[in-house]
């Protein structure tokens, strides 16, 4: 695996709700990002790392609802900051459906398809062109989504930030 398609699995971890699983997979997960050539990408998510291994799991719980899951202006859904609650996110929903079909990977999860760490799980194995596609179409609602957490003083806008470089290096290279 490219070191950039890595970069969008292990994002995708760090954006999920943390669970067990997660704070187990640290030590893996602190290896794996301190071998990555983006400095930049490296020192957001390991700021991010710092947080989840200093703080208690029942804590980081509680900041993911509180600023993500209960906050729609912060919410991981792709397709409500690009439609809103109209019905136009129903076909953004669909597209994306069609998308993840094309590009031979298996939606095998409860969430909605434009869950960003579904969504990151995807860019970790699509073809090409449906990566570049999918960064140019939610780069600005990701990087928007990374500033209003950083304005809120949430851990989470350092995996966001990551991501947010991330992609403009991407398009930088013309991934």
């Amino acid at each position: 695996m490219n070191e950039t398609r890595q970069m969008f699995k292990v994002l995708s971890l760090l954006l999920q709700y943390p669970e067990p699983d997660l704070i187990g997979a640290l030590p893996e997960l602190e290896q794996i990002i301190r071998a990555w050539s983006c400095s930049e990408v490296r020192e957001e998510c390991g700021r991010f790392l710092a947080y989840l291994q200093a703080t208690p799991l029942v804590e980081m719980q509680a900041e993911y609802t509180a600023r993500i899951d209960f906050d729609p202006s912060a919410c991981m859904y792709l397709t409500f900051h690009e439609c809103g609650d109209s019905r136009q996110r129903g076909s953004a929903l669909v597209r994306f459906k069609e998308l993840y079909r094309s590009g031979g990977y298996d939606l095998s999860t409860s969430e909605l398809p434009d869950f960003l760490p579904v969504v990151l799980e995807f860019l970790a194995v699509c073809p090409d062109e449906a990566c570049t596609e999918l960064l140019a179409r939610y780069e600005a609602h990701i990087t928007t989504l990374a500033a209003r957490l950083k304005d809120r003083n949430s851990p989470y806008s350092h995996p966001l930030e990551a991501l947010s470089l991330l992609i403009s290096e991407c398009a930088r290279r013309g991934d």
